[in-house]
């Protein structure tokens, strides 16, 4: 069982960020998930909601963004953003 999934962030002329992390939560038009280590592949749009990331050192991470395509497969979990991300804390 891995203790971290990888997380990037890309739009389509840069890696917005990377790093790894313990949990991602997200949520979409079922409700609010969360990705682990070891998840099943995985494919989801999100919509205009902020994404948290339980970074390893403990500390959270969370962006906002209008549109991203979250795709998890083998623990590297790649949201897809078509315009610049803020970064909320």
């Amino acid at each position: 069982m891995s203790d971290s999934l990888r997380v990037i962030i890309q739009s389509p002329v840069a890696t917005v960020w990377e790093g790894d992390v313990k949990a991602l939560s997200a949520e979409n038009s079922e409700g609010v998930f969360d990705i682990l280590p070891d998840h099943a592949r995985f494919m989801s749009l999100l919509h205009a909601t902020p994404l948290a990331l339980e970074l390893v050192n403990a500390e959270t991470k969370t962006f906002t963004f209008k549109d991203a395509l979250l795709y998890v497969d083998a623990d590297v979990a790649t949201i897809y953003v078509q315009e610049p991300l803020q970064e909320i804390a």
